[in-house]
């Protein structure tokens, strides 16, 4: 139903009754649309930013001819897009061809029952796709039929060896493509529907929707279909289109320069030298030109790694000076710089032609060698301030390049016509801005949340802390701290999540005295604990009329990835303040803002942990009639006092509780009615936990 009175012009394909706040999105892309640029977008979750963002989007493409493309972080983001692009190609009058992409390991039905597939790489994987895509060509060049159906052997697992072709490729290239498209245009399928759909049909899902990108007016994909740029070119020349006609959101924004320092960052673990060389074990020794065996020179990296991560990473991490990498190798081997890279070449060229001699026997076409070889080419060329390289014991031991200014990674943004970043905890915009290399033009809009302000009662335990420090200094410390965690569970009678700032601590609570207190319905987050059965605890919580109470991590599963509308989560409790972990990568990060804008301590660590913050307790305020109580259990909780309006120390929790609820108990169940992970035993290390941040 439209708004009353006459809609504004960024209105003309909104859907639904424009609510209060949405007015202010709707607006702000509309003129992005008219005069291109970056529009920076914080809107509290629930607020209905990404269909008041789709809409005059949608409006400026069809006009303009212009291609969205929209940035998704989770299969979720991508479903609720593609739901309201439906609604809005009815307000249109015509569907919208809307195209969602996904990697090919996701959609691969010939390949997922490969043994050899379960750890492949997505070049790995797009080698061997080449390869059965060239055959397939071949067979139906020569008047073939298609393969049929590959009939998987008992136990449900093949061998590479037995495939030849593809015949889920081939029935793409048998199908008439009209008709197909006519099919799917008209029912605008979500991704699930469309690969449905491709099963029923065995048709390659993967295939199918490069296909279907030239006349695809919206197209959503994951970041890396953007920001790598060999997918990206590759991207583009589907579309049959260029970065000056692209219209670009980014959903979940607040991700991003981390997504990109992640995928950016350069390694050389020693498990990877390691395999490198037994690779060459197996395979035969080899002398480098007018240098060391590949086998020698292979165990020099590898001793040198060792020792730099057992003399600098003395927790986590470690900064390694620039060059003490190189000049170590150089000591041990001699030669020159000159001569390094020689050897490097030459070790490139075996693992690639070990690559594509596995590929012609139809083997995963997978080198270590050749991967060792070309992080070590790369290495002179990740300098500071651009990169900070690192000794790490955290996952594993390693040698890392890891990005601080990822300006450069995201420059094709600027190429747009426009880019929308949205986000429920995109703020502090301008450390977003900065990060990215945005430039002041962008424009940054703060929606206020529509929600009434008294269904959110935001509190904060100020005789808590969770400070490394004094957590260490003080034996009683960790024992007061579960025991303020249990009362606050017993006060509060509604469905309730605990989230930690880390599993460590979560872990070290539980063992401290929390864990007898809990209801035997309670729902442990767990690093073990696989996806599937998180899921069927969650659902059982939601379905649990008794109420139940679930612990979690801020920034893990279900800190950020979940929604509980309703009654399915009335309260959310912060334990401590989530601080980034004090590591040598975070503190690189700080002195690279303090020198860049003079706000390090801001950008690498309150940013963070404000967004972190507000991501958990949104969890359980997801629409105008959600109501609940956020508990910060911290004294440090008054520095984020401007993120958190209303924001009060706790006086009596249990009146408090009875006010804002009414007259509601919770049954604790002594018998958990789905099983819950059990926490491990207390660590006995000294490392501090992610709450270590002063």
């Amino acid at each position: 139903m439209a708004s009353p009175g006459p809609p504004r012009e960024s209105e003309r394909l909104f859907p639904y009754r424009v609510r209060p706040g949405q007015e202010v999105i709707l607006e702000a892309v509309a003129e992005t649309g008219r005069h291109g640029g970056a529009l920076l977008l914080d809107a509290a979750t629930g607020s209905g930013k990404t269909v008041a963002a789709l809409a005059p989007l949608i409006d400026h493409a069809e006009s303009a001819d212009h291609r969205i493309l929209y940035l998704v972080r989770t299969h979720t983001q991508e479903v609720q897009v593609l739901q309201e692009a439906r609604a809005i190609a009815r307000r249109l009058g015509h569907p919208i061809r809307s195209v969602s992409l996904s990697g090919r390991s996701r959609r691969c039905l010939l390949l997922e029952n490969v043994r050899e597939m379960k750890d492949a790489t997505a070049e790995e994987h797009g080698k061997l796709c080449a390869d059965r895509k060239r055959a397939t060509e071949r067979g139906l060049a020569g008047d073939l039929t298609a393969a049929p159906t590959v009939e998987l052997p008992e136990g449900g697992s093949i061998d590479l060896v037995d495939l030849d072709g593809c015949p889920y490729y081939a029935r793409v290239l048998q199908s008439e493509i009209d008709l197909v498209e006519s099919r799917l245009d008209s029912t605008m399928p979500t991704p699930s529907e469309f690969e449905e759909f491709c099963q029923r049909e065995d048709l390659c899902a993967y295939e199918l929707a490069k296909r279907l990108l030239p006349g695809a007016r919206l197209v959503t994909a994951p970041y890396a279909f953007f920001f790598h740029p060999f997918i990206r070119k590759a991207l583009l020349g589907w579309m049959g289109t260029t970065l000056d006609r692209l219209d670009v959101v980014v959903d979940e924004a607040h991700n991003l320069p981390d997504y990109l320092r992640e995928s950016s960052t350069v390694a050389l673990p020693q498990v990877s030298v390691r395999r490198a060389r037994q690779e060459v074990a197996d395979r035969g020794d080899f002398q480098l030109p007018d240098g060391p065996s590949a086998s020698r020179f292979l165990e020099v990296v590898g001793a040198a790694i060792e020792e730099l991560v057992e003399q600098l990473a003395r927790d986590d991490d470690g900064i390694l000076t620039d060059g003490i990498f190189e000049d170590a190798l150089l000591a041990a081997l001699g030669g020159t710089s000159h001569r390094f890279d020689t050897w490097l070449g030459a070790l490139a060229t075996w693992g690639e032609n070990l690559r594509e001699e596995r590929r012609r026997e139809r083997h995963l076409p997978r080198s270590w060698v050749h991967s060792v070889a070309l992080a070590l080419l790369s290495w002179p060329r990740l300098s500071p301030p651009e990169y900070v390289k690192l000794a790490t014991r955290v996952p594993r031991p390693a040698l890392e390049a890891y990005p601080l200014d990822v300006a450069g990674l995201a420059s094709a943004l600027a190429d747009c016509h426009l880019s929308v970043h949205l986000s429920g905890t995109l703020a502090p915009l301008e450390e977003y801005r900065d990060a990215l290399g945005l430039g002041p033009r962008a424009r940054l809009v703060s929606v206020p949340s529509r929600f009434p302000p008294d269904h959110r009662l935001c509190l904060f335990d100020p005789s808590v802390t969770t400070r490394f420090q004094d957590l260490a200094r003080d034996p009683g410390a960790l024992v007061h701290l579960a025991d303020r965690v249990a009362s606050v569970v017993r006060e509060l009678p509604v469905k309730t999540a605990i989230f930690f700032p880390s599993f460590d601590l979560m872990d070290r609570v539980l063992q401290a005295g929390l864990q007898s207190a809990l209801p035997g319905n309670a729902v442990i987050e767990s690093r073990r604990l696989p996806v599937a059965d998180l899921w069927r605890s969650i659902d059982g919580m939601r379905k649990d009329p008794d109420g139940t109470v679930l612990l979690g991590v801020t920034g893990g599963r279900v800190a950020e990835g979940i929604d509980f509308p309703g009654q399915d989560l009335e309260a959310v409790v912060v334990v401590g303040i989530p601080y980034p972990k004090p590591t040598a990568k975070r503190e690189a990060l700080r002195q690279f803002w303090e020198a860049r804008a003079g706000a390090g301590w801001r950008y690498a660590f309150e940013a963070p942990a404000q967004r972190a913050i507000l991501q958990a307790i949104g969890r359980m305020i997801r629409s105008e009639n959600d109501r609940g109580i956020a508990i910060l259990l911290d004294r440090r909780a008054v520095q984020f006092a401007a993120a958190l309006p209303g924001l009060a120390p706790i006086d009596d929790l249990a009146r408090t509780a009875r006010e804002f609820y009414g007259p509601r108990t919770r049954r604790p169940r002594h018998r958990p009615n789905l099983p819950a992970d059990p926490p491990p035993a207390v660590r006995t290390d000294k490392s501090p936990p992610a709450t270590g941040a002063p």
